[in-house]
């Protein structure tokens, strides 16, 4: 193979790895960690687990608003949940006026229909 073959080889394999990431990245799953990070932080009060459900705070619904609460949502583990209750999460963000989507999973809860007037600790 002349050196016109082998630089044609590289650029393809370069091509297809670069193509790769690319088909990663589109079906890939946004990041959103730090949004999570924020809404366990300012929301607290609101989802924390193995205590009274209490209506969110204004600052609370204000991040709930400006984040993506299906990613955060998607996102949210185990680990979290020794500190979160998810179904306290997803009546936080519909008691802040965003409704997450019937079917759709928050942490290891499935919504599965109007958010329960109290979620129990």
């Amino acid at each position: 193979m002349g050196s016109a073959g082998a630089t044609l080889l590289r650029f393809l394999l370069l091509a297809s790895v670069v193509a790769g990431f690319a088909a990663h990245l589109a079906a890939g799953e946004k990041d959103c960690y730090h949004e999570r990070d924020s809404i366990m932080g300012i929301c607290i009060g609101s989802i924390k687990k193995n205590a009274h459900y209490v209506p969110p705070s204004r600052a609370c619904c204000s991040e709930v608003k400006k984040v993506d609460m299906p990613c955060v949502c998607r996102v949210l583990t185990a680990t979290d949940e020794r500190t979160v209750n998810p179904v306290k999460l997803v009546r936080c963000a519909h008691d802040c006026k965003v409704d997450l989507a019937i079917g759709s999973k928050c942490g290891t809860y499935t919504i599965g229909g109007p958010v329960p007037p109290s979620a129990h600790p």
